[in-house]
């Protein structure tokens, strides 16, 4: 993966001003800011708590964004609101070098993406805090994100949030012990109602702004396969049943089928179709049964661990391989240059390469680090 962005080249592109003194007897603190409710009572919080707060937003989209384009403006309302600075940092070029371009490869190559995983460790955790502890003299960082921060005799752990439905501590995956020990995740400890509550009782404006859904980066009315398209070449190619090597008919490029896809194959069959792998330079996709999907084992390369000392025996965890599936047991084995072998004890559906793998403890409570599944 590529390195995060240098301090140097952050500050130099940030066009950044010099931040006023931190007052006497207060911690600082640069909450990252979206816009959204989630920031904005991030922000709020970390007021309430004593911090000095400096609000700061990435701006990562030259235009048509979703979020840049009123992210920026909301948050900068928010914080003049509250009373506390804004800085707008300018990302556009590393954003795209290393997000957006990355996402196109990665369909090329039959990798399906997790940008927002991608843009945690490099832009978040990367280019701003740069930004928040070398130009502003902050702490801490604080996000928005629905995970907990916990002391432990151990030293600080992540792991996950009180509202399960929200929690986002798989695309935390890629922080490292160093980051987790300057930052602050306040919404760990409510769930959404309780935020938006909060949001209006203070009067934040973005109290009822609707949740992002959607990737930051595709035009509003445009689905994944229609932007794709803008960038990747059509190369049809044979539709191929994996059990019975049947040729069900022609597909318009790989970069429109994902593992796991059922709808859109554009092939009439006696039984549910899935996509259950694909070969982007043989320009194949194969198609099967459900069942066709379940697989035993994966690997994992460029694995981040999130403890003091790396594993390097073979341990029972509990693994997860996709954002909305459960964490399910399995034997861990660390491999040799940051790659793992994931053993599940029951098989798994629709393993998807280019995806996160996260590991968590075997109570499912802490993340204990994971990577990008191969």
């Amino acid at each position: 993966m590529p390195a995060p962005e240098t301090v140097e080249a952050v500050c130099a592109v940030a066009g950044a001003r010099e931040a006023r003194a931190v007052p006497e007897g207060k911690t600082r603190v640069a909450v990252l800011m979206s816009g959204g409710v989630d920031s904005s009572v991030t922000a709020y919080l970390m007021m309430e708590a004593g911090y000095d707060v400096v609000g700061v937003t990435g701006w990562l989209i030259k235009s048509g964004s979703r979020c840049c384009d009123t992210g920026m403006i909301d948050a900068a309302r928010v914080c003049e609101d509250l009373g506390i600075d804004h800085h707008a940092v300018d990302l556009r070029e590393l954003f795209k070098n290393e997000i957006i371009d990355q996402f196109h490869e990665s369909y090329a190559r039959a990798r399906t993406p997790l940008p927002c995983s991608l843009c945690n460790t490099l832009i978040k955790w990367g280019a701003l805090m740069n930004y928040g502890r070398k130009l502003l003299n902050a702490r801490y960082i604080a996000t928005g994100h629905y995970a907990r921060i916990v002391d432990t005799e151990s030293g600080r752990r992540l792991c996950k949030a009180k509202d399960e439905k929200k929690d986002q501590s798989y695309v935390l995956w890629g922080l490292t012990l160093d980051q987790v020990n300057s930052t602050l995740l306040p919404l760990g400890d409510y769930d959404k109602g309780e935020i938006r509550d909060i949001a209006r009782k203070a009067g934040i404006v973005t109290a009822d702004r609707p949740d992002s859904q959607d990737l930051c980066f595709i035009p509003r009315g445009t689905t994944t396969q229609e932007y794709l398209a803008n960038f990747l070449t059509v190369e049809p190619g044979p539709l191929i049943h994996t059990v019975t090597g049947q040729v069900l008919g022609e597909h318009q490029g790989t970069f429109n089928y994902t593992i796991g896809q059922r709808r859109g194959l554009g092939v009439a069959y006696s039984e549910p179709l899935y996509v259950t792998s694909i070969d982007p330079e043989m320009r194949v996709v194969y198609v099967g049964p459900k069942e066709a999907l379940l697989r035993r084992e994966l690997t994992a390369s460029f694995v981040n661990w999130i403890m003091p000392s790396p594993p390097v025996e073979p341990f029972q965890a509990l693994a997860k391989i996709r954002y909305n599936s459960q964490a399910a047991p399995a034997t861990i084995f660390p491999l040799a240059e940051g790659r793992v072998r994931v053993v599940f004890s029951e098989p798994q559906p629709a393993i998807t390469p280019g995806q996160v793998l996260g590991i968590y403890d075997e109570e499912n409570v802490y993340i204990l680090g994971g990577g990008w599944i191969d």
